[in-house]
């Protein structure tokens, strides 16, 4: 298998249709791993399944590109490059951790769009980081988007609340990680990125597994659902959309990336019948609007005077 062409094509700004490809595929594939991940999580816990499925992605990864690629690409990283991977790796850690632990405990498509709150962290660190600022636009995103979440908050059932907590902060380090994930891609090319940050996490994993007490009970159940999330998330969706990262701006990639809880929504009520309630489709609504209006102003913004990409 060749990726060569795939990480680094001639002129990626030629052809941007690929990069809507594979930004709608990798939002697909991250609803899938949702779903998936839910289904799981009924006979596992958020740690093992975490550990599984980064260890799976590592395997078929090194299965899939070692054997066809220069390894040499590895070691010709720069510290500079080491440094934003390690960060990129430990926001992902921690996201996607909680993001499990939370999921376990609340609606699949709830938790979806909670986690479209990943969009204003990702904005913060632009505004922190870069000096940037706040326009009109954003800031209606931002009161739309906080608004939704205490719509959310105040209909939400009350086995749903400690979910609510985890999920909302894992959309935190999800925020980080994909503000690292640009940052990352500009020194690493995309597919080692993910290959090393899939192995370098299932390490994490199992170290932290190791140091208490826990089973594999239940994995026999749930086996197949591991194995399918191992490939829908790690690979799939994340490689996906850094992919689509290095051709299209990142306003594009996060515009397209908010349909995934439309994909949860259906994919959950198909496989799981779950469905969120009135009043929680409806805040979820107005925080996936809100992230819109965030991502759009923010796009407008930054055209002038300097490109979208310098975001992250």
């Amino acid at each position: 298998m060749n990726f060569a062409e795939i990480e680094n094509p001639q002129n990626p700004d030629a052809a941007p249709g690929i990069g809507y490809v594979f930004s709608f595929s990798s939002a697909f594939f991250a609803a899938c791993a949702t779903v998936a991940g839910k289904w799981n999580l009924g006979s596992i816990s958020a740690l093992l399944l975490s550990a599984m499925i980064f260890s799976i992605a590592t395997i078929i990864m090194s299965a899939a590109y070692i054997p066809f690629n220069n390894l040499k690409k590895i070691f010709a990283i720069k510290r500079q490059g080491w440094m934003w991977l390690l960060l990129f790796t430990s926001s992902s850690f921690l996201a996607i951790w909680l993001f499990w632990a939370g999921i376990k405990n609340i609606d699949p498509s709830l938790g979806a769009f909670l986690n479209r709150t990943e969009v204003m962290i990702a904005i913060l660190m632009g505004i922190i980081f870069l000096g940037e600022r706040f326009n009109r636009i954003e800031t209606l995103g931002a009161i739309l988007s906080i608004g939704g979440l205490v719509i959310m908050r105040l209909s939400l059932r009350v086995e749903y609340t400690y979910g609510f907590w985890l999920v909302l902060a894992g959309s935190f380090f999800f925020g980080l990680t994909e503000f690292f994930s640009k940052k990352t891609v500009r020194h690493v090319p995309p597919i080692i990125a993910v290959y090393l940050r899939n192995l370098m996490m299932s390490i994490m994993y199992w170290i932290v597994l190791a140091g208490g007490d826990f089973s594999f009970e239940g994995l026999e159940e749930v086996w197949p659902g591991v194995l399918a999330l191992g490939i829908f998330g790690p690979i799939l969706s994340r490689m996906l959309y850094m992919m689509a990262l290095k051709r299209l701006e990142l306003s594009k990639v996060a515009v397209i990336s908010q349909t995934q809880p439309i994909y949860v929504i259906f994919l959950a009520l198909i496989f799981l019948q779950q469905l969120p309630t009135f009043r929680e489709i409806v805040g979820g609504l107005f925080l996936l609007v809100g992230c819109l209006t965030m991502v759009l102003g923010r796009s407008r913004h930054i055209k002038q005077p300097y490109p979208i990409n310098n975001m992250r």
